[in-house]
């Protein structure tokens, strides 16, 4: 159940500390807290949960300011929260309205945060800081330039003929050196994209079986005898062996062991085509195949050879 309260800034003098303790108001957290879009990072996390049913959740404030001091910190849960407990000024970071010796929240409440989070809020995020800190830095930018030029404007009285003449050569040297890049450099390597999958044996056979079709499909297209009937292959069949196994959530060794004996002997049998039709070729005569798809045929015996050793 969702309980919103709008994130308003507490100013640092609200904030209760006990007495004696002084909260400097140049501290990195109390600036990052002014610089985050609290309201909007609410909005995107309270999607994953239901407005009517369930116990009240956590103040968002609380839950999205623990994710980014864990990250920013580079440590474990445990240690989130120890640091929250003993740091007043990451309690008032992450919005609690007086310093508290008691731990807000137990460590294992950021497991279920990040699994009811997942990548789609984290990308909310992402974009809601950026419309929030990207205005900002045009303004700083635009602002330091109008107080270069006021600074030129104002000393442009003073400059001589000989100060004109130095400053006309600046500017020839200037058009003449290159233009510089722009745009943006994105350097953290948790929004860097990703092109790897795991390599199961599954997968790898499967992959494998498809070449050697295309590889046979290949074969028989530029065959000298294109009469002769193209050898079979059971395509269809292992099409959907394979998917009936990856689509089950938790599958059992013996039904995942049936599936690689299967794509085993599919892949078997076609190597055994190609070798056959390959025997039409005197030793010499260029076999026509891409090299790409050739380099990959070289390596689907020794492939077959691994998976099979595994698999007995």
């Amino acid at each position: 159940m969702i309980r919103y309260i709008s994130q308003k800034q507490l100013p640092l003098e609200g904030f209760d500390t006990p007495p004696g303790m002084i909260l400097d108001p140049n501290n990195r957290w109390v600036k990052l807290r002014d610089c985050l879009p609290w309201d909007e990072l609410s909005e995107s996390y309270y999607k994953t949960l239901c407005s009517r049913l369930g116990r009240p959740a956590k103040d968002a404030r609380i839950v999205i300011g623990a994710v980014i001091i864990k990250h920013k910190l580079s440590i474990s849960d445990e240690e989130t929260v120890e640091q929250i407990r003993e740091n007043p000024y990451l309690q008032y970071f992450i919005g609690l309205k007086g310093f508290q010796a008691k731990a807000p929240f137990a460590s294992s409440l950021l497991v279920e945060i990040r699994k009811r989070m997942g990548q789609t809020v984290f990308d909310e995020f992402h974009e809601a800081i950026i419309e929030t800190v990207e205005p900002r830095r045009t303004k700083k930018s635009v602002k330091a330039s109008d107080d270069e030029n006021d600074d030129d404007v104002s000393n442009s009285g003073e400059v001589g003929s000989s100060d004109t003449a130095t400053a006309m050569e600046t500017e020839q040297s200037l058009a003449d050196e290159p233009p510089r890049n722009h745009g943006k450099l994105i350097r953290d390597a948790t929004v860097a994209e990703q092109a790897i999958r795991y390599p199961t044996d599954l997968g790898l056979l499967n992959e494998a079986r498809e070449l050697s079709e295309r590889i046979i499909d290949e074969l028989h297209a530029k065959s000298n005898r294109p009469q002769k009937k193209k050898p079979r292959t059971y395509r269809e069949i292992a099409r959907k062996a394979y998917p009936s196994l990856v689509k089950l959530r938790r599958p059992s060794n013996r039904k995942r062991r049936a599936v690689i004996r299967q794509q085993l002997q599919f892949l078997q049998r076609n190597l055994n085509h190609i070798e056959a039709m390959l025997t039409e070729y005197p030793p010499g005569t260029p076999i026509p195949l891409p090299n790409w798809l050739l380099r990959r045929y070289w390596v689907l015996p020794h492939l077959y050879r691994q998976q099979y050793e595994m698999y007995t």
